[in-house]
């Protein structure tokens, strides 16, 4: 006895359709994130972590000769592990894809507590060995600093164009969920604050105006309700004010989800394309400014990462 079609937690419609095969979860974050204990086996791929990365440096002939070794290697060492199965649902409008269920913040409140701090890498190269090499890297300042530098190129004109309208000459930004807002633009004129995701205080500046510009960087993936995610961004942003998403593109694609072919569930449970995006933004009644699926760097992966690249302007 099961629901089988319940709201969208992307777009809203009726149209979320629960999926007939249920998704494997990566065991360190079914114990950590899910709180669920495991109860049957998969074989996880040994990543190379950041080994791509320095093969791709190497003359083309070389360095594909490398990439082909690699691929062999991937392919037969494999970690043996115990994991969980959960349901999965699609939206039939947007194409969203994620957990049936709208993973509570309780039961990821432990994993985001400990996020990149030592204990967490601890549990986690427990699980997964060549975590520790990676843990280096991920959330570190030099990533960061890679980061910020790939999205001020990016929205410098955006936020230049917004700064002439900033209401006492300073273009006033908030970072939604930016931990210790290291990639928050370092541009003139511009003034920045974070707010963590599981905060419940209102961030305000001088006076208590709302911001010009509200950021979102790589949260959506990770939280219950993006929807609702979304409507708290636009709370924070005065009428006439810009907000910028950007996800990665974790989504296999219609043909593959039809044909069962589904990703591992880990901690970005949600899996967007440009069509869940677009339709969120338009379900929450703001203007499109610009859309786009792109590529950035993060200095803990093997290559440039596809991500779409949101930016909406709230109504007056």
């Amino acid at each position: 006895m099961e629901l089988k079609v319940k709201h969208c937690r992307c777009c809203g419609k009726h149209r979320f359709t629960r999926l007939e095969q249920a998704v494997d979860v990566d065991p360190f974050f079914a114990r950590y994130g899910l709180q669920m204990v495991v109860s049957s086996s998969i074989d996880v791929p040994l990543l190379d972590w950041g080994l791509r990365r320095k093969v791709n440096r190497l003359p083309r002939g070389l360095a594909e000769k490398f990439n082909r070794r690699l691929d062999v290697m991937r392919s037969r060492n494999l970690l043996h592990s115990l994991c969980v199965k959960i349901p999965f649902g699609l939206c039939e409008d947007c194409e969203f894809l994620a957990p049936w269920y709208e993973v509570g913040y309780d039961q990821l409140r432990d994993y985001y507590a400990f996020y990149l701090q030592n204990e967490y890498k601890r549990a986690r190269t427990e699980y997964q060995p060549g975590f520790e090499q990676l843990g280096e890297v991920m959330g570190s300042v030099a990533e960061a600093e890679l980061r910020r530098k790939q999205h001020e190129e990016f929205r410098a004109p955006f936020l230049l164009s917004c700064h002439r309208h900033a209401l006492d000459g300073q273009l006033h930004l908030l970072d939604y969920g930016g931990g210790e807002g290291l990639i928050i633009p370092q541009l003139p004129g511009v003034k920045g604050d974070v707010l963590e995701v599981n905060s419940s205080e209102t961030p305000t500046f001088a006076k208590g105006e709302l911001y010009d510009v509200v950021q979102c960087l790589h949260v959506l993936e990770h939280v219950g309700h993006p929807y609702n995610t979304y409507q708290q961004l636009m709370a924070y942003c005065r009428g006439g004010g810009l907000i910028y998403i950007e996800v990665p593109i974790e989504y296999p694609g219609l043909a593959s989800v039809r044909a069962g072919k589904l990703p591992i569930c880990h901690e970005h449970i949600n899996k967007f394309c440009l069509k869940s995006i677009q339709a969120m933004i338009t379900a929450s009644a703001v203007d499109v400014v610009y859309l786009e699926e792109a590529e950035v760097d993060f200095l803990h992966l093997d290559g440039m990462t596809p991500v779409i690249r949101a930016l909406a302007r709230k109504r007056n």
